[in-house]
This record gives C-alpha cells, sequence and structure tokens, in this order.
C-alpha cells in the first residue's frame, strides 16, 4: 500500500481536501493518521471517518493552530513520544484571505494575516517537524499548493502570492535537507469537486438565476479530461508525494487539475 506502515500528519484538516486526505492516508496504509486543526469539532469528524473503513491505523487527534511555535512543538513532540517518529508531513492548512479582491486595492493587513498561515504558519509547522525527522534521518514532506499560482485567477491575488512565496520555500528546503534524507515538494490544486467548490457553484447558480450545470460547464471544458477532478483523486496525487515510490523526487512541483494547466 502506498503509505503502508508510516507516521502522517496532516496540517488543515476541515471539510475539503484536508479531511480527504487523512481519509485517504489511513486508506492506504499509514500506521498513523495524526490529525491538526484549529477546531475539535473537525478532528472529530475526520476520525469517524478514518473509523468507517475499518482499517488499521491508529488516530492521535491535537488542536493546533500553526501560527503558534508552541503548539506545532507538541504536536511533533506529541507524535514522535507516541509513534516514536515522524514519517510524512503533510501541510494543507490555510487561510483564503478577501475573495474577489483586486491586487490595486487589496487590503494589504489582510495580506498579512493570509500570510501568517499560509507561508509562515506552514514554516513554522515544517521547522518542527524537521527538527524529528533529522533525527531518523528521513521524512518526507508535501505542500498543497494551488493553480492560482501558475494560473492567475482574478481576485484571489493575496491568496495566490502567499502561496506562491511557499512554492520557492520548498525548493530551499528539498536542498537543505536532501543531505539528511528529508524531500520537500509541492502540488498545485487546481478546480476540485468538493465542499468548497460544490459550494462555490451552488452560490454561483443561485445568483446568476441558472443551473448549477451551467456554472460547471465552462469550468470542466477547460480541462483536458472533460470534468473537475474530484477532492479525493486529488488528495491521493498529493499522498504519492510522501510516499516511497516518489523517494527520487524533491524539490518537485506537481499539478494536480486534469489538464487545466500544462506548465
Amino acid at each position: 500500500m502506498l503509505l503502508n506502515n508510516k507516521v502522517v500528519i496532516v496540517s488543515g484538516i476541515g471539510p475539503g481536501l484536508g479531511v480527504k486526505l487523512a481519509v485517504e492516508a489511513a486508506r492506504e496504509g499509514a500506521r498513523a493518521v495524526v490529525l491538526a486543526a484549529r477546531t475539535a469539532s473537525k478532528l472529530e469528524d475526520a476520525e469517524a471517518r478514518i473509523r468507517e473503513l475499518n482499517v488499521d491505523c491508529e488516530v492521535f487527534k491535537c488542536v493546533t493552530d500553526i501560527t503558534d511555535r508552541a503548539q506545532c512543538s507538541k504536536l511533533a513532540e506529541a507524535t514522535v513520544a507516541r509513534f516514536g517518529r515522524i514519517d510524512a508531513l503533510v501541510n494543507s492548512a490555510f487561510v483564503h484571505g478577501n475573495f474577489p479582491e483586486p491586487v490595486e486595492g487589496a487590503d494589504l493587513d489582510g495580506w498579512r494575516a493570509v500570510f501568517d498561515t499560509n507561508l509562515v504558519g506552514t514554516m513554522t509547522i515544517t521547522q518542527e517537524v524537521v527538527a524529528r525527522m533529522k533525527a531518523q534521518r528521513s521524512g518526507a514532506i508535501v505542500m498543497i499548493n494551488t493553480q492560482a499560482v501558475r494560473k492567475p485567477f482574478v481576485g484571489e491575488a493575496g491568496y495566490a502570492v502567499s502561496k506562491g512565496a511557499l512554492a520557492v520555500a520548498v525548493k530551499y528546503l528539498a536542498k537543505e535537507l536532501g543531505p539528511h534524507g528529508i524531500r520537500a515538494n509541492t502540488i498545485h490544486m487546481g478546480w476540485m469537486w468538493g465542499a468548497p467548490v460544490q459550494g462555490y457553484v451552488r452560490h454561483a447558480a443561485a445568483e446568476h438565476g441558472v443551473p448549477e450545470e451551467q456554472i460547471v460547464a465552462p469550468i470542466a471544458a477547460n480541462i483536458a479530461l472533460g470534468a473537475i477532478p474530484n477532492d479525493d483523486d486529488c488528495a491521493k496525487a498529493a499522498l504519492f508525494l510522501v510516499s516511497d515510490y516518489a523517494k527520487a523526487i524533491t524539490g518537485a512541483a506537481l499539478d494536480a487539475n486534469g489538464g487545466d494547466f500544462m506548465p
């Protein structure tokens, strides 16, 4: 199995991709999935979904605000104390910020809040986990990123710029951590059929007074595979990057968008 016997931390557990990452990690044979998010109820929901799989995977829940270094340190320390190691960190936590918002009139204080989570917070939890991975001389990190970094989506600049900075940070992590047996990669997600996009489609359809299919059709028409990828499949692509099948991959950026964007 993809993650056989691995201890995997997933940050940003929520109703979208975060919970799917946790569930798919358990389905792919992880020995333990460590759930991190600011909201305890989201952790409970993720644990319940994993339990429904009836797989041999331990679930460890830890309420964590990644902008708080003490909480990140506690998460990493507790994981090692309980399981002896950390094999993978999947950084999915994010703040989207104002949308839509033009760059020329953007609330830059809002941008700071977005950067505080998406860049600084993500690097904070990464630093705390890396310190433990270096001791075991192995590990893999994947940053959940966005297609908006590579294909501008009007109104989403603050979020995209924060993720663009994170994508650069990954290359430096890969270069610095390679000698310690630690890999770091980025995956850029495009449209994903899951709770967030479904909510957007419902809202847009209601706003314009049209069927939901009329909102989805032009989006799908730009995707090579002809449909919006579901978030389960996007989660599996991310987990591939922390699996042993990707042992030769570090400092890379993978697009999981069904062919909506091709570099």
